[in-house]
């Protein structure tokens, strides 16, 4: 077993660069990605083509904004000029070409499937990102408010020398990846969908749940709920 901080030490000064076409080929590929509507792609500009990829395909992009704070945005199909697609798919470009997905919508059309990029993963599927935890965190905050279909499963993109020998000791939030793609294919076979996750609420300071949109207004969802509980209870 290896800590996160022991993968960190190891894994986090390595130069990103972008997954390469043969891995944006793979995640093509995937049972998921060709029957989703809806997918969900992280921020990074390692994942860039993938995102880009999603839209030319006919499918809804869905990011998750800077930190969460706003929640994530969306994207929609073939109402961006081609030209303007690696622009539109970067932060800059989210703002000026999606749109903010209020909360109440999430669940309309369900995400499919998640992708992510990580530091390492382990045999088990359990992985290392940078240590923020903000895909563990979209993913519960979807999973809460009806946003991930029964199915969707979630996939790491990367290189094979990020594939561990050891386990990864996982906290109790941590998501676990249903696979890893590597340009030679797809490493790791986990069944098992993400929609039954929920958000830890013991485990989140105050201070961090205001900071994020759909994680304040879904606390005061659960909250309204609870008082109107209690007074029919009355």
């Amino acid at each position: 077993m290896i800590t996160k901080e022991e993968v960190r030490a190891k894994f986090l000064d390595a130069p990103e660069g972008k997954v390469s076409g043969k891995s944006a080929e793979v995640v093509r590929r995937l049972e998921r990605y060709r029957d989703a509507e809806r997918i969900f792609v992280g921020p990074t500009a390692r994942l860039q083509q993938i995102r880009i990829n999603v839209l030319t395909d006919g499918k809804e992009l869905l990011v998750p904004a800077p930190g969460l704070k706003e929640g994530f945005y969306l994207l929609v199909p073939y109402e961006i000029p081609y030209k303007h697609l690696s622009y539109a798919v970067g932060y800059k470009g989210l703002v000026q070409y999606g749109r903010r997905v209020a909360v109440e919508e999430l669940c309309r059309k369900p995400v499919g499937l998640l992708i992510t990029d990580c530091l390492a993963v382990g045999p088990s599927g359990y992985f290392v990102g940078e240590g923020k935890g903000f895909f563990d965190l979209a993913v519960a905050i979807l999973a809460e408010l009806h946003g991930l279909s029964p199915e969707a499963e979630a996939y790491g993109v990367g290189e094979n020398e990020q594939l561990l020998d050891q386990e990864i000791d996982p906290a109790a939030w941590d998501v676990r990846l249903n696979g890893f793609i590597t340009p030679d294919g797809i490493s790791l076979s986990n069944p098992g969908g993400h929609a039954d996750r929920r958000v830890l609420w013991d485990v989140l300071p105050p201070k961090r749940i205001r900071k994020i949109t759909p994680l304040w207004k879904l606390n005061m969802q659960i909250k309204d709920a609870l008082s109107a509980t209690e007074k029919d209870a009355q």
